[in-house]
């Protein structure tokens, strides 16, 4: 059991809840050198992290079937500079 965060209703068991975002931010992440280790038998060697940039969630919602049906207001926040 459990209650749906967008009708506030509760659902009963054995119904499954779905998780929706509701809002998401763009990320920019830099290069970073020689941060991943990858181990072989023979070979061990460290790789770079190329980095980039894309949408990140910022909220998720719990909710039921029919609520998560809708299509949820996704917002974006805005990052301050």
């Amino acid at each position: 059991m459990y209650r749906c965060e967008s009708c506030q209703q509760s659902v009963g068991p054995s119904i499954p809840s779905h998780l929706v975002t509701v809002a998401t931010r763009w990320v920019e992440f830099p290069f970073r050198q020689k941060v991943h280790f990858v181990g072989h038998a023979l070979r061990e060697k460290w790789r770079d992290d190329p980095g980039g940039e894309g949408p990140q969630v910022v909220r998720q919602q719990r909710m039921c079937p029919t609520c998560a049906k809708r299509p949820p207001p996704v917002s974006r926040v805005r990052r301050r500079r």
